[in-house]
C-alpha cells in the first residue's frame, strides 16, 4: 500500500501538471473542440477554419523508462502550444494508428493500415462537412505517414487539403539535429525521453533509460528476442536515451512547434485541391440492387457525389475510398464488375453482416 509520504510528492505533480495544462488552454487563441457544445462548433467549424488534429499513440512501447503514451503525451503538448500562437479548431487527440514495428512489446497496439487510413478519413469529412476544408495533422510518429499521406492524397479529390508534420522531412530533422547530441536513434532516444523530462517528469523512471544501439542497421519489427527477420532491441529503445535532459527536451518541443506552425500557417493560405469531376464514373453505378429476404438498395448519382436510397426515400451519401470501394457511416460496399467493365453485384457490409447484392435495375 502506497503511504502518504509517497503519494504527497505524486499528488504534487499532478496538481502542477493539471494547473500548467489549464494555464495553457486559459491563453489559448484556439479552441479545443472537445471543451465546446455543438452550437458553438456550428458556429466556428466554418469554410475559413483551419482544423488542427493531434496524433500519437496512446499505447506504443518506449522502452522500460517512458510510458506507452508517450506520443500521445507530446501530441496534445504540441497541439496546445500552437494554440497560444495560432487561431484553430483543435480536435481530441487520435491516439490509435498505424504502428506495427513495435507490437513485439506488450502493450503495444496497431490498427491495420486499411483501418487507420480510413479513420483518418472519417475524421475529416466529418468535420469537413460542417465547413472547413484545411486540416493539418501534428503527426508524432513515422509509421502513420503512410495512411495519412493515402488519406490526404483521397481527400484532395474532394476538395479538402489535408497536410501533417513529418519528421523524416528535412525542416524537422533540421531542426531536431540542432539539440541531439547523438546522431543514431528515432525512438525513446535522446530527444524523446527530453521531451517526456520536460512535459511528464512523473513518468519517467531515468534509472533505467539506457542506450540501446542493438537494432543499427538492421530492417523489420523491432523485437525484444533475437528472431530471423526483426530489428533487435532487448529495451525497446532505439537511441541513447541516458542523454535525456529537461533542458533539451524543452528546446525539442518548442523547435517542433516551431517547424509546425510554420506548416500551418502555409496551408491556412494557399489554394485548395479541385475537387475531380466524377460525374461520367458514378453514372455506372447507378441502379437497383437486390438479395433475397432483404430491401432492395437504390444507388444513384448527384452533384458529382454518389449516394444510395432506402425504400423509405431517405438519401445517404457513400465516399470512394479506392476504385469500386465506397463507404459510409452504415454500408460499405465494394462494386464487382462483369466481363464488360459493368457493375454486376456488390459486397455488401452493414452493421457487423456481410452480404452480396446483385444489380437488377
Amino acid at each position: 500500500m502506497m503511504t502518504m509520504q509517497k503519494l504527497l510528492p505524486l499528488l504534487f505533480v499532478f496538481v502542477i501538471t493539471t494547473t500548467y495544462a489549464q494555464k495553457k488552454k486559459a491563453n489559448s487563441k484556439s479552441v479545443f473542440l472537445e471543451d465546446i457544445s455543438w452550437t458553438i462548433a456550428r458556429d466556428l467549424l466554418t469554410a475559413d477554419a483551419v482544423v488542427v488534429i493531434p496524433m500519437g499513440a496512446g499505447a506504443k512501447e518506449h522502452g522500460p523508462h517512458l510510458p506507452l503514451a508517450a506520443d500521445c503525451i507530446q501530441a496534445e503538448a504540441a497541439a496546445r502550444l500552437l494554440a497560444l500562437q495560432r487561431k484553430a479548431i483543435i480536435t481530441p487527440v487520435v491516439n490509435y494508428g498505424f504502428y506495427p514495428a513495435f507490437l513485439k512489446y506488450a502493450g503495444s497496439t496497431s490498427l491495420d493500415f486499411t483501418t487507420a487510413t480510413e479513420m483518418i478519413l472519417g475524421i475529416v469529412r466529418n468535420l469537413s462537412a460542417y465547413g472547413p476544408k484545411r486540416f493539418y495533422i501534428i503527426n508524432i510518429g513515422i509509421s502513420t505517414t503512410p495512411t495519412i499521406a493515402a488519406a490526404a492524397k483521397i481527400l484532395a479529390d474532394e476538395g479538402i487539403l489535408l497536410y501533417y508534420s513529418q519528421y523524416e522531412r528535412s525542416n524537422f530533422m533540421q531542426a531536431e539535429a540542432k539539440i541531439k547530441t547523438q546522431a543514431f536513434g528515432g525512438h525513446a532516444n535522446e530527444i524523446e525521453t527530453s521531451n517526456l523530462l520536460y512535459l511528464r517528469p512523473d513518468l519517467v523512471d531515468m534509472s533505467k533509460a539506457v542506450n540501446d544501439s542493438s537494432s543499427k542497421g538492421m530492417r523489420g519489427m523491432l523485437s525484444p528476442i533475437k528472431t530471423e527477420g526483426t530489428a533487435y532491441s532487448p529495451t525497446g529503445i532505439v537511441g541513447y536515451a541516458a542523454l535525456g535532459t529537461r533542458e533539451k527536451g524543452k528546446r525539442s518541443m518548442e523547435a517542433l512547434v516551431g517547424e509546425v506552425i510554420r506548416e500551418f500557417d502555409s496551408i491556412s493560405t494557399c489554394a485548395l485541391p479541385q475537387v475531380k469531376d466524377r460525374t461520367e464514373e458514378y453514372k455506372k453505378y447507378e441502379g437497383e440492387y437486390t438479395s433475397p429476404g432483404r430491401r432492395n438498395l437504390i444507388v444513384q448519382s448527384k452533384d458529382n457525389h454518389l449516394y444510395y436510397k432506402l425504400p423509405d426515400g431517405s438519401l445517404f451519401p457513400f465516399f470512394q475510398n479506392e476504385t469500386d470501394y465506397f463507404t459510409s457511416v452504415s454500408l460499405n460496399i465494394l462494386f464487382v464488375k462483369d466481363e464488360e467493365g459493368q457493375p454486376a453485384k456488390a459486397w455488401c457490409q452493414s452493421r457487423g453482416e456481410s452480404f452480396w447484392m446483385t444489380k437488377t435495375k
